[in-house]
Formats: C-alpha cells, structure tokens, sequence
C-alpha cells in the first residue's frame, strides 16, 4: 500500500472505525499512519549456511534493507560465536 493509499483511506473513513466486540460491544477506534520509518528487524537462530542475500530477499518484500549485521554470542561461550541472529 502506498502512502497515497494511506492518505486516502484515512480521509475516506475521517480517521475513525467502528470494531465490534465478540460481546455485541461496539468501539470506535482511531486509525493513523503508524510504522513508517527506519525499522530494526532480528532474525534469530538462522543457520550459517544462509547466504545475506536468502534474508536481504526475504525482508525486501515489507521495505528496503538497508544493511545486515551478524551477531555474535560472546559471554556465553569461552570464544565468540555466531548465534544465528
């Protein structure tokens, strides 16, 4: 969905939806632009032999990647090792 997309969806419904509750309750709940912007994303337990560009594919699909860094477990183990993450 584009941000045109967004804008006009929140024009369109003034910002407000009804939900209605499995109880028959009904809420008015406020609709905003939420979630834009730069996101930190961690993936754990993803075996080593997983090449970057396997997750840099994956995760392009819900933004732009900007870069992907390999965490490494360190108090754990007597030598640093790559946790997956």
């Amino acid at each position: 969905m584009t941000s045109d997309n967004i804008q006009t969806l929140l024009n369109s419904t003034k910002g407000q939806l009804e939900y209605r509750h499995e109880t028959g309750e009904v809420s008015i709940v406020r609709v905003d632009i939420a979630g834009m912007g730069l996101r930190r994303v961690r993936v754990a337990n993803l075996p080593s032999e997983v090449p970057d560009w396997v997750l840099r594919d994956t995760m392009s699909k819900y933004g732009d990647v900007k870069k992907i860094i390999e965490e490494q477990w360190s108090r754990m183990n007597r030598y640093s090792v790559s946790n997956g993450i």
